[in-house]
């Protein structure tokens, strides 16, 4: 990563300067070197190094050596203050005068009050931020000491992009033994690893790229570092110290010499979204740009539109509600339209033959810059469609805003049906809905679906209401703040070449915009470590169900038109994954398909951020191919493809190396069952801080053993399937089973096939031929869904329909009614009892794809509908089902 440019170039760019904070702060980069003896570590050494404060140009390197073969640790506030003592922080002018050496005198702040004696010492603190690399490891090293929630450190943090942070600082005061002299501190923590582009992450890495290489312990050493200090005190404290610069220099090098780093790259990528889409809508505050561009208020402007317990948690949580029961209706059908990426695997099998890895080029950062603003101020609906057909005039563009839950049944020639289904964890692209009741789907795969000659029925659906934009066309928000972000990331790539830091970092920025947007939409939880319990995540600056809902259609919609172009033109797709696909064709023609119509807004769009209107680039090209699963592939050709499907090398294994490949291909093509693939992991973010029974950073041996049979997503050909025999470096030669798939048609079938491949592989594996052909006489054979519980499956299948916003029940929707009395006149109905917890859980997406049919529900369904609120079922209503 060369440089031919200063830093501050870096940091003048536009997009740079809004995803920093440009706040002052004093950073002081921390490591810590340890050894671990008998289950247990010892601490060798905590390093500190920050610059000067009123030399920044000199660098203070602080160690702190607890006593040899000791176990004792020392707390944050000691180490810390031993910093401010030794590089003299307290001369800094971001510290108020008051505070010397040894801190604040008693009369500068004392009260009796003791709420307003802490309000008056806190301002009289030292403010730190505290910048380490995979804090995980060294924020775990100190003592935690005394009963006030403020001296346990770890209960502050969070865990994010994989490194330890601060959402806020916390505090950290305290008198020395006469009661004189008090030391407060307001820290800050920042973690490298959450400062790093993807794949760049290293220590090493980020040393070369701000100039300050990471040193190497000598062979045998790495393991026994008190004997390393014991013995070569002066190179293992350069060695220790070391780090702690690196951490510094790289932080300064993005953001700047003294400056508080964002929280993580990807919400410093929000930042920048929210600046460059304020100056484009016209927003004043974050608070305006929140209403314009997702349609999201404060809780305490008075808006209540949504019920406390149908409250979305993206927004619940940063305490926000719809602007109007509009935005509510919106953004809730959007949510439940969020789905994820396209995966899935179409031909396992072995081919040797030329193929190619195909990505659309920057796949979300298009899409997203296709993604039409919504007026949510003059109500987001301009129209609801509601029980009948879809037609082409309904979506006449891949762009249209609109959801609806639909019923559908595709072509059989139709190879690939592109609307979705969520069940068993994953997505599923049958032929027909038939056999549920449907799903919640946006514009662009539905508009691709009429075109593909599907048949869609619209339960409920909602055209949004578009914002006209600054040049009279659509408001186009995404695709200005998208575009900001790749101009500063060319002009990066000029100034510093191309693969450095910092254009690496700014296309992280970009990547980030999409994740940013769907933050929290599929509910999330983590660990909330001051509350010590699982939590939502939480929204992020710019969630937005509707823009991070339209951009996965958009991307799952240009997939699904590229295979099946490919398909009527007698081409192959043998894997696809989120953003491309592996093919028999070449990319010249893939980039010369019109996917329905679709290649021409994406090309408008490529123009729009780039200037080249090129959809389509080669990722990875090789002429062999062992293709076994979803995210399961692998060439042995350098520079092919190499998934894992979660299969974990050990250590010391060069990722994409001959060795990789050579001990994937193995492990997949000789297998007789679940591959053995145990791993050493470290404990969780929720295991080293949690206050009962907390772990230290120790790690364990975790063994399991994992399946390579192919997932089934889509119904294999047994007729198509021929035995291969896969080559291995060793000579050896394994049978492959190698086939076609087509889409099932209905979803049960699929779980139901996905039920026996479990049942196989808990003794077996899906590998040969023949073992293919038992699991197909036991699928032919096998029964099919069955519901036990026939008026359960009724009632519980009403309250999803209307939970989901599918249909509505005027007694369930009645506001002045608690949930517990809606619960009571349901089971008025004599169809068996709802819980609160089903009731909850039944607006949850996944939960489509368990509810029956409409028809089915009938006559209760009907019945329920058509009565007034207040009314109560008579034994009239009551009918045998």
């Amino acid at each position: 990563m060369g440089v031919s440019a200063p830093s501050t170039a870096f940091g003048n760019l536009p997009s740079v300067k809004a995803m920093g904070t440009g706040r002052a702060g004093i950073v002081v980069g921390f490591d810590t070197e340890f050894t671990t003896v008998d289950g247990a570590r010892v601490i060798d050494s905590y390093q500190f190094a920050v610059p000067d404060p009123i030399d920044p140009s000199v660098m203070v390197e602080v160690v702190i050596l607890p006593m040899r073969g000791s176990r004792q640790r020392i707390s944050l506030h000691t180490a810390l203050w031993g910093v401010v003592e030794d590089a003299q922080l307290w001369r800094s002018p971001l510290v108020p005068a008051e505070v010397g050496p040894r801190g604040v005198a008693r009369p500068e702040f004392w009260s009796e009050d003791l709420k307003e004696r802490r309000e008056a010492l806190a301002k009289l603190g030292v403010r730190i931020v505290l910048a380490c690399h995979y804090g995980s490891a060294d924020m775990t090293t100190f003592r935690i000491g005394g009963q006030g929630r403020e001296l346990d450190h770890l209960v502050s943090l969070t865990s994010a992009a994989g490194g330890l942070v601060t959402l806020l600082p916390f505090r950290m005061q305290r008198s020395d033994s006469s009661g004189w002299w008090w030391q407060s501190l307001s820290v800050s923590v920042r973690d490298t690893m959450s400062q790093a582009p993807a794949g760049e992450k290293s220590l090493a890495v980020l040393g070369d790229a701000s100039g300050v290489p990471k040193l190497k312990v000598p062979d045998g050493w790495i393991d026994r570092m008190s004997d390393y200090r014991r013995e070569h005190l002066p190179e293992f404290l350069e060695y220790g110290i070391n780090d702690a610069v690196i951490v510094v220099e790289y932080l300064t090098r993005l953001w700047g010499d003294g400056v508080v780093p964002p929280i993580t790259l990807s919400s410093g990528a929000a930042a920048a979204l929210v600046d460059s889409g304020s100056a484009y809508l016209g927003a004043s505050s974050a608070a305006e740009f929140r209403r314009r561009f997702a349609g999201l208020v404060d809780e305490d402007e008075g808006v209540e539109a949504v019920e406390e317990g149908d409250r979305l948690s993206y927004y619940a949580k940063r305490g926000r509600n719809p602007l109007d029961g509009a935005a509510a209706q919106l953004s809730a059908a959007f949510a439940r339209g969020y789905h994820g990426g396209l995966n899935s695997c179409p031909m396992p099998g072995f081919y040797l033959q030329p193929t190619v890895d195909i990505d659309a080029q920057n796949a979300y950062p298009t899409a997203m810059s296709l993604v039409r603003d919504l007026d949510w101020e003059a109500g987001a609906i301009e129209e609801v469609v509601h029980e009948r057909p879809l037609t082409s005039q309904d979506v006449p563009t891949p762009t249209t805003p609109f959801v609806a839950f639909v019923s559908f049944t595709f072509p059989r020639d139709v190879l690939h049906p592109c609307l979705p289904i969520r069940a068993d964890g994953t997505l599923v692209y049958s032929l027909t809905s038939e056999g549920t009741a449907g799903a919640w789907v946006c514009g662009p795969e539905l508009w691709l679906a009429l075109r593909l000659g599907a048949e869609v029925y619209c339960q409920i659906g909602y055209h949004g209401r578009v914002l006209a934009g600054p040049d009279g066309g659509p408001s186009l928000s995404l695709r200005h703040g998208v575009k900001v972000l790749i101009d500063d990331r060319n002009t990066a790539k000029r100034l510093f070449g191309k693969g450095s830091l910092e254009e690496m970092i700014l296309k992280t920025g970009v990547n980030s915009v999409y994740g940013k947007t769907a933050q929290n939409v599929a509910e999330q939880r983590s660990w909330d470590a001051r509350a010590q319990e699982m939590e939502n995540v939480g929204g992020s600056a710019i969630t937005s169900p509707y823009q991070a809902a339209m951009t996965t259609s958009l991307v799952r919609a240009q997939l699904h038109a590229a295979m099946n172009q490919i398909d009527e033109r007698g081409g192959y797709v043998y894997s696809v994954t989120t953003d491309g696909f592996i093919t028999d064709q070449t990319v010249e023609v893939i980039n010369a398909l019109d996917m329905y119509g679709l290649a021409k807004d994406l090309s408008e769009a490529r123009v729009a951020l780039t200037g080249e209107p090129t959809i389509w680039e080669v990722k990875h090209a090789q002429e062999d191919l062992v293709n076994f699963t979803t995210r399961g592939n692998v060439s042995l050709s350098l520079g092919g493809v190499c998934a894992h499907n979660g299969l974990k090398m050990p250590k010391g294994v060069v990722p994409d190396s001959a060795e990789d490949r050579e001990l994937l291909l193995g492990a997949v093509v000789a297998r007789s069952g679940r591959v053995p693939n145990g791993y050493t992991r470290f404990p969780s973010f929720q295991e080293l801080s949690r206050r009962e029974d907390r772990k230290d950073f120790i790690p364990s041996r975790v063994e399991r053993a994992v399946s390579m049979d192919y997932d089934l997503k889509r119904r294999p050909v047994v007729n198509s399937m021929t035995p291969r025999q896969v080559p291995l470096p060793d000579g050896t030669h394994y049978e492959m089973a190698t086939f076609e798939t087509e889409p099932w048609e209905r979803v049960e079938d699929c779980l139901r096939a996905r039920q026996i491949a479990r049942e196989v592989a808990r003794t077996g594996c899906l590998r040969t031929v023949a073992e293919w052909r038992d699991w197909a006489v036991r699928f032919a054979h096998g029964k099919g869904r069955r519901i036990v519980t026939p008026q359960r499956a009724v009632l519980t299948s009403i309250v999803m329909a209307h939970r989901q916003g599918v249909i509505t029940i005027p007694t369930l929707a009645d506001r002045s009614l608690s949930v517990a009395e809606r619960l009571n006149w349901l089971a008025e109905w004599g169809l068996g009892t709802v819980s609160r917890g089903d009731w909850d859980n039944a607006r949850r997406p996944e939960r489509q794809a368990q509810m029956l049919p409409l028809d089915v529900l009938d006559p209760y369904l009907d019945r329920m509908r058509t009565m007034a609120t207040g009314d109560r079922p008579t034994d009239a209503d009551r009918l045998p089902y």
